[in-house]
């Protein structure tokens, strides 16, 4: 599922369309635009604008425009199976949990700038296309996470790390696999009370969460973790080779060492 490294990986994509303008868009599936409501014409509003930058907040690409003195912006969201494409072309090519195929019953949206074409391609439908999103709602972004953001994130809550690392309003950016990830890396268990940790153990898991997003950025993705393939019945600690385990925290299936993390 696209996760922060992916959703960035899209946004980079995006980049060289940078200066370029939207000449039409097909919206092929009208739920796919939020917030309800929006109409086919506030979607086709953008055509004329200009890309003028890309941004990106968490799982949110950001696509700026503008057109004269106005200012527009779309937000693209991916949901768990969710790819971008441009002229055809993908910066991943499959996910974890969707298909590997790219159907083109699948694209949701396209928007065309000149002889270029930006493509949402999503099976399960669960993302959305924002127009002029908002994004105060979300935590600080996890790439750029501080000690000192994240103790704040943490302090006084009485919920399992896990979840708190996954709320989006928290914290911004990371999924399921990166977060079994990083709390493998920084030797927590992932059903720890948030609140309890030291201030030592914010301080390591903040380092640990920007160090892992590079890492597993430059080799390609949220799916390319120390522990991936060992995220199963039987599978072992790629550190200690003691047995991995499973439990459910927030909802979420989680995998953790039984040895090293406490």
């Amino acid at each position: 599922m696209p996760e922060l490294i992916e959703a960035e990986m899209y946004r980079r994509a995006l980049d060289p369309l940078r200066g370029a303008e939207i000449t039409s868009v097909e919206l092929l599936d009208e739920a796919y635009v939020r917030p309800s409501g929006v109409s086919t014409s506030d979607v086709h509003s953008i055509v004329g604008s200009t890309l003028l930058s890309t941004r990106r907040h968490g799982k949110l690409v950001l696509l700026d425009l503008g057109h004269g003195s106005d200012r527009r912006s779309i937000g693209l969201h991916f949901g768990m199976t969710g790819r971008l494409f441009v002229d055809g072309a993908g910066p991943i090519d499959a996910l974890v949990y969707s298909s590997e195929r790219k159907d083109e019953a699948w694209d949701r949206v396209r928007i065309h700038f000149g002889q270029h074409t930006l493509a949402v391609n999503d099976p399960r439908r669960l993302g959305a296309l924002h127009l002029d999103p908002a994004d105060d709602h979300l935590g600080p972004d996890a790439a750029s996470i501080t000690p000192a953001a994240l103790e704040r994130v943490v302090r006084g809550k009485t919920a399992a790390l896990k979840a708190t690392l996954l709320n989006q309003r928290r914290i911004a950016g990371l999924g399921n696999l990166l977060g079994d990830e990083i709390l493998w890396r920084a030797s927590i268990r992932p059903d720890r009370e948030s609140g309890q940790l030291s201030e030592q153990e914010v301080e390591v898991l903040a380092h640990v969460i920007v160090e892992t997003i590079g890492e597993l950025t430059a080799r390609g993705g949220s799916h390319t973790g120390d522990t991936f393939e060992h995220r199963q019945l039987g599978g072992r600690c790629p550190r200690d080779d003691a047995e991995m385990h499973r439990l459910t925290v927030g909802g979420r299936t989680s995998w953790f060492c039984s040895a090293h993390q406490q």
